[in-house]
């Protein structure tokens, strides 16, 4: 430490200029006089340098560890980031999924339905137009029946038994009585002798009517008795 501060300190000692000949000064080639410490002085001065020296190797040493340490966060942030980002793509990625699942699995449930239905209807209407020909309901007439008919409350089970026609074709010809082909019954009581029968009241033919009806109830009887009623009130 002697050495590099008797180097590069260059005090000038004041009475090296006036001992060269009436203080006129030295010629240019004369060099500075260096300064020479005293052994305290030179300790102290190395003390001062070495505290400064420390002081600044610390803040050095600081300010590495902060730039080493904002690094690491930095590189931790962005792995947290990066995580995140990849659960929330799979999160993404598994609602995707679910949703598409759900709807291909609806989608298959209606068009399943949606066959059974139409299923069920083919079975009904083939069933109906049987129960309307044995109520007496013409071939030709079977389609306005059909059209007619509230088939809504019929069932089907899942053994293709249909249920509830009995009533739809009850309704259907007590609503509309001109869909049956009547078939007059022969009359009773005939006068012997061959001869013509009597003529019967309108009375008399509805209350026969209206016996047939109640001792048989069947959509035909039912039928004739309500077309009956129907003309001889008009």
């Amino acid at each position: 430490m002697r050495r590099l501060f008797n180097g590069f300190m260059p005090f000038y000692n004041a009475d090296d200029g006036a001992g060269d000949g009436g203080g006129t000064g030295g010629t240019a080639d004369d060099k500075p006089a260096k300064v020479e410490f005293t052994a305290e002085q030179q300790a102290e001065l190395d003390r001062i340098v070495a505290d400064r020296l420390a002081r600044e190797r610390k803040k050095a040493e600081k300010f590495a560890d902060y730039d080493d340490i904002k690094t690491k966060l930095s590189a931790l942030e962005q792995a947290e980031e990066d995580r995140k980002k990849a659960e929330m793509t799979a999160t993404e990625r598994l609602e995707a999924e679910k949703t598409d699942a759900l709807k291909r699995a609806q989608e298959a449930e209606d068009r399943n339905a949606s066959v059974l239905t139409a299923a069920n209807k083919r079975l009904i209407n083939a069933e109906f137009k049987t129960a309307a020909r044995d109520a007496n309901i013409p071939v030709d007439r079977l389609a306005a029946a059909l059209k007619l008919a509230d088939t809504d409350a019929v069932t089907v089970d899942e053994e293709g038994n249909v249920s509830g026609l009995a009533d739809v074709i009850t309704a259907l010809i007590t609503e509309h009585p001109y869909l049956v082909e009547v078939t007059q019954p022969k009359s009773v009581g005939s006068p012997s002798g061959g001869g013509e029968p009597a003529a019967k009241t309108k009375e008399q033919r509805l209350a026969e009517a209206k016996a047939l009806a109640e001792k048989n109830p069947t959509p035909q009887a039912i039928a004739a008795f309500t077309k009956l009623k129907r003309e001889l009130s008009s």
